[in-house]
């Protein structure tokens, strides 16, 4: 396995570096501290796996991500951040990157992630956009309707149903998508691209 590992902080890259080649056979292709830095190693050898932060003193890690994958499909990436935001790890997801792991847990759930998306045996990325696009034919006619301004009475009576069935949904997509109020469960849905509001 050839292993790039990106983080502005050189202690966390060097535990990383110092774990994965106590406990695997891995060729590690670079340790880099700036986004300039993984470029130019993509310029020689492109890695099978990037382990990176996602915020660093120059910018989110998007853009790189970006490039990563731009640069080669194939390459996985496992983002090691103490980012907690569902959004942003789903929006990640999304993106293509292979998996998430928090900066809370330990090198070693580190490197079994790291080892489970190189042989394949992990399909997170799949698992999330399953539960990401998992809205339901009346949870989108109830939220399509709440972008035309429409209140949970006129819902309830266009859909056949009680104001408190309505209610009680509009509440479990609110939770399911970690969202305070409609107007910004409509703004995350659209950003996911689950409804498309004109």
């Amino acid at each position: 396995m050839k292993l790039l590992i990106f983080d502005d902080h050189r202690v966390i890259t060097d535990a990383i570096a110092s774990y994965a080649k106590a406990n695997s056979d891995v060729e590690i292709i670079a340790q880099c501290h700036r986004i300039v830095e993984v470029k130019k190693a993509f310029d020689k050898t492109i890695p099978d796996i990037v382990i990176s932060d996602i915020l660093t003193d120059e910018d989110e890690g998007f853009a790189l991500f970006e490039y990563i994958l731009r640069r080669n499909k194939k390459v996985k990436i496992v983002a090691y951040s103490s980012v907690s935001n569902d959004f942003i790890i789903q929006s990640l997801l999304q993106m293509g990157v292979s998996a998430f792991i928090n900066k809370r847990e330990t090198l070693a759930t580190l490197w079994q992630k790291v080892e489970d998306v190189y042989q394949n045996k992990d399909n997170e990325n799949v698992r999330n956009l399953q539960k990401i696009k998992n809205l339901t034919v009346k949870e989108k006619k109830i939220v399509l309707m709440l972008t035309q301004g429409f209140a949970a009475k006129e819902i309830a009576s266009e859909l056949n149903s009680s104001v408190n069935t309505i209610n009680n949904q509009k509440n479990s997509l609110l939770l399911k998508f970690n969202c305070n109020n409609s107007t910004e469960l409509i703004i995350k849905l659209s950003q996911m691209g689950l409804i498309n509001v004109l």
